[in-house]
């Protein structure tokens, strides 16, 4: 199986109030974090490398890594970023890890679910493509608008990939995990920063691989997925989670659930408490987050000593 890197610098700060508190990929969705998702999926699939490229400021997700593959057998290397110059800067730091090789990249904030990659991963590590997305048809423009689009032929080959778009090019969406072979790497080597950000984007060396001749194919390997960006993100990304499983609502074993509390459409994350009685709606109780007894919670994000309103996206 092919190394896998993982993103996981990003500052958070449209989370607010969270992101100062919570890595991204430490967020809790259902029963596990996003890291813990992005670990067992993989691991699943027979990866034994995991390059992960952090924020140099704190060690809590190389930390949590390490203790997700404990006992795995599975190489673990923790890249620090230590300047935000985009997500191709971000991938580029992990070449030392790849051996010249394909990979996987995964985007550590992006919670998806029914995964089902073995097709991207042959395709890459067969050399049958230069890059694989995966991607997803959708409905509503706007969920294209706030990230990319692509343009692609009736066989699937990408022809073109734009950042933050005008106007979509297709209802065709990149869900945050990519599959690149050895010659992705001398694309994002030749790849300046955008007018748009000022940023090494993994879309413009994208683009320049298509440019260059390399073959770019579209994959449907994802049922759902939500990009954390915003408060709300973080409720939607555990609904769809309870959702799948068939959940009213979820208690992780080790949090505190007082008699008689209901959980409606809602989690309640490792190391949480919930107060007898307490009616929590549509809302995630954070670990160490905490609802009193008899409380009645809706539409939020229950953190130690204080509740952000999920209503923002």
């Amino acid at each position: 199986m092919i190394p896998v890197v993982i993103l996981t610098a990003g500052a958070g700060a449209r989370l607010g109030e969270i992101g100062k508190l919570f890595p991204k990929a430490l967020l809790p969705v259902g029963d596990r974090t996003l890291l813990e998702l992005h670990l067992r999926v993989f691991s699943g699939l027979g990866t034994k490398r995991f390059i992960i490229v952090t924020d140099p400021s704190s060690d809590s997700v190389g930390e949590a890594a390490k203790r997700a593959l404990e006992g795995s057998g599975a190489e673990l290397f923790v890249v620090p970023q230590s300047e935000r110059r985009g997500i191709g800067h971000a991938a580029s730091l992990a070449e030392p890890w790849l051996d010249g090789g394909p990979f996987a990249l995964v985007l550590g904030d992006t919670y998806y679910s029914q995964p089902d990659l073995a097709g991207a991963v042959k395709a890459v590590a067969g050399g049958g493509a230069d890059a694989v997305l995966s991607v997803r048809t959708v409905a509503d423009e706007a969920a294209i608008l706030k990230e990319c689009t692509i343009a692609q032929d009736a066989a699937g080959r990408v022809l073109r990939i734009i950042e933050k778009p005008a106007r979509a090019l297709s209802m065709v969406k990149p869900c945050g995990i990519y599959f690149f072979g050895p010659r992705f790497m001398q694309a994002l080597k030749v790849t300046r920063p955008s007018a748009l950000r000022g940023e090494i984007e993994l879309t413009d060396a994208i683009q320049n691989l298509i440019a260059g001749g390399g073959l770019v194919k579209a994959m449907e390997t994802l049922k759902l997925d939500v990009n954390i960006t915003y408060p709300g993100d973080i409720l939607a990304a555990n609904s769809a989670w309870l959702v799948e499983r068939g959940l009213r609502g979820f208690a992780h074993p080790s949090a505190a659930v007082g008699e008689g509390a209901e959980l409606e459409n809602s989690v309640a994350a490792q190391g949480s408490f919930i107060g007898a009685g307490a009616r929590v709606k549509n809302s995630v109780v954070f670990p160490g987050g905490s609802v009193p007894a008899g409380a009645a919670i809706s539409g939020a994000l229950v953190l130690d000593g204080f509740t952000v309103p999920g209503s923002g996206s």
